[in-house]
């Protein structure tokens, strides 16, 4: 017996001096790795040769912040379920800086790789492409194929060449979301739902199993908005004839049969491509113009991500600007940054705003809302920020609609993109039962309680008369009071307000007319607006978001080595397959459902703003 005993304490023993001798070895890897990470950060920094050619190939979703990425994600990228993002800013800011740098001579721009961008991310890349082409440097699009959103950046370039298998598929934009009604019939869900505004349209995916006369009206006019500025856009750059694209697209099986059904002499025949070539092709035109790299197998090239990270000098500035994003549904508690998280932003806000150096404070949305107390949160900590006399000076992205005009509405100064899809003023309760659910099982429930309300809101139980009734005036409450704020806000009275409100979405461009805009332009453009409010003139911008840890930090420095197209593998396919697609699509339903987490069951969100160009 004593020897089984001694036995089991030497294997006990030889475990936990493994376990301890195993972590001891990841201490050790992980601080080799900071090492590593920290003396050779200078050295991973790519020179730049003089003529390079700077190559623009955004990865998976344009977004404002993209999330930390995981770094054994980043490690095995083939067992990661992250979704791949390439911030706007990243983008516009490379292209700033390449526009007056002498070592970059053009820029190549590959879309292979772009999964989807919002409208007003397109307008903004394009812009930012437009100015770097005024420096006189040209611009290639060198991508295989098009999609709608990467012919919108392609159409820049002073040349477009595609695979001849290649293809350009434009198809308009559409507002087709997905309605469970018949789903939660058949589980018995009860969907109690209370909401105020003739075109509040956001519930109508849990009660209608279409869309109703007053949404398609409503969602046709901003689309058609949109797609004005996509068509007006393309056939600028391209000089093509007002009202050729939608001829093209309406006509593309006429077309279509006319190149003999080859996409590649349809997109000749139209004038949306400049020449047919394979990769070898156009890499030895570019050879040929902009010379050999230092490994002597391509063109002279560097990939704007390690360009950003070879241009970076940092300069204190007396001043700051501080830009608190709201990116994401508007929920409570804290969150990374794909969601607007209220108890994040608050800290965010009020960081800022007792950081002396802080001259003005830009909110930056790209948000369709979500809860309403959330929003309340986040607006009333701005509200303390202009209180202390600091403007505060709302920049709206690709959506601030619901919620997302709610936090921009008391703002001293509200600048929209021509393509923000905005609005939504109106506001909605929804309180799903589910005693039918359980009833299809077999499950009851019962009992006895001391008021007419105890267990009024059980989700197990049906809503009473009584219950109903209080959450609808607290909802056409809640409605009175967002017409208030945007009352007080623009400066407008109650009854105009409520004319343009009704849950209706508008483009940033009618938003302008309406007055729930005060100026129409980008990012940029209300920083400097911000600047000029707080009367600086030389000032830094900070972002205020989530940090890595040092080890995160030291692990992604180490293992951030891309230098160029040849170098950069794409991490995200544009194409996905369309089972996926419709799957992705059932569950951001049920995510919305998630995320409804609001404590008095009241939300101003707007489901039908996410116009992602694929």
């Amino acid at each position: 017996m004593k020897g089984i005993w001694a036995l089991i304490k030497f294997v006990g023993k030889f475990v936990q001096g493994l376990g301890s001798f195993t972590i001891g070895v990841i201490v050790l890897l992980g601080l080799f790795g900071i090492m590593v990470a920290t003396n050779s950060k200078q050295s991973n920094i790519p020179a730049i040769e003089d003529g390079s050619v700077l190559i623009l190939w955004p990865q998976g979703n344009i977004v404002e912040l993209t999330q930390l990425q995981d770094p054994l994600a980043t490690l095995f990228p083939q067992y990661s379920n992250q979704i791949v993002e390439t911030s706007i800013h990243d983008i516009t800011t490379a292209l700033k800086r390449a526009k007056a740098d002498k070592r970059i001579a053009a820029m190549a721009l590959i879309t292979d790789s772009l999964a989807g961008a919002a409208p007003s991310h397109l307008h903004t890349i394009a812009a930012a492409i437009r100015d770097f082409k005024s420096s006189g440097k040209k611009v290639y699009a060198l991508s295989s194929s098009y999609t709608q959103a990467d012919y919108m950046l392609a159409a820049e370039a002073d040349k477009i060449y595609m695979n001849p298998y290649g293809s350009i598929m434009m198809t308009g934009y559409g507002s087709y979301p997905t309605y469970f009604k018949g789903l939660l019939e058949k589980i018995g869900a009860t969907v109690n739902v209370f909401r105020v505004g003739t075109y509040k349209a956001a519930v109508e995916p849990f009660i209608r199993d279409d869309m109703s006369d007053a949404a398609k009206e409503a969602n046709l006019a901003y689309l058609s908005s949109l797609w004005d500025q996509y068509t007006g856009s393309i056939e600028t750059a391209r000089g093509l004839n007002t009202g050729s694209l939608n001829t093209s697209i309406n006509s593309m099986a006429e077309n279509l049969r006319a190149a003999e059904g080859d996409f590649g002499t349809l997109a000749l025949n139209t004038g949306l491509v400049d020449e047919l070539s394979p990769r070898q092709t156009w890499r030895k035109a570019l050879i040929d113009e902009y010379g050999l790299d230092a490994t002597g197998v391509s063109f002279k090239q560097v990939h704007f991500q390690n360009y950003l990270a070879a241009t970076n000098r940092y300069t204190a500035k007396p001043n700051k600007i501080a830009v608190i994003t709201a990116q994401g549904n508007i929920v409570m508690g804290e969150g990374p940054v794909n969601v607007a998280a209220a108890e994040t932003l608050i800290g965010y806000i009020r960081e800022a705003r007792n950081t002396p150096e802080t001259a003005a404070i830009v909110l930056r949305v790209d948000s369709p809302g979500g809860s309403a107390f959330a929003s309340e949160l986040i607006r009333q900590e701005l509200v303390a920020a202009q209180d202390q006399g600091i403007k505060v000076i709302a920049s709206m992205g690709p959506v601030a609609a619901s919620g997302g005009y709610w936090i921009s509405a008391t703002s001293d100064e509200i600048w929209a993109d021509p393509s923000t899809i905005t609005g939504s003023i109106g506001i909605f309760g929804l309180v799903p039962t589910f005693e039918n659910t359980l009833d299809k099982l077999g499950v009851h429930t019962d009992g006895v309680g001391t008021t007419a309300l105890a267990g009024a809101f059980d989700v197990t139980r049906p809503m009473s008369d009584m219950s109903k009734d209080i959450i609808q005036q607290n909802i056409e409450a809640g409605y009175a009071r967002f017409i208030n704020l945007v009352s007080k806000g623009r400066g407008m009275p109650p009854e105009a307000v409520d004319r343009i409100a009704q849950g209706r979405v508008w483009s940033g461009e009618t938003a302008l007319q309406l007055g729930l805009v005060d100026q129409l332009g980008g990012f940029d453009d209300a920083v400097a607006a911000a600047a000029k409010a707080a009367n600086v003139e030389d000032y830094e911008v900070v972002f205020y978001r989530d940090r890595p840890n040092e080890f995160e930090q030291a692990i992604a420095d180490l293992l951030n080595s891309s230098i160029g197209m040849d170098a950069v593998k794409p991490l995200f396919s544009g194409s996905q397959n369309p089972v996926m697609q419709t799957a992705m699509e059932v569950k951001k339903g049920i995510d919305v459902l998630n995320n409804l987490n609001d404590p008095a069951g009241s939300y101003i969100v707007c489901l039908v703003c996410d116009v992602r160009v694929k």
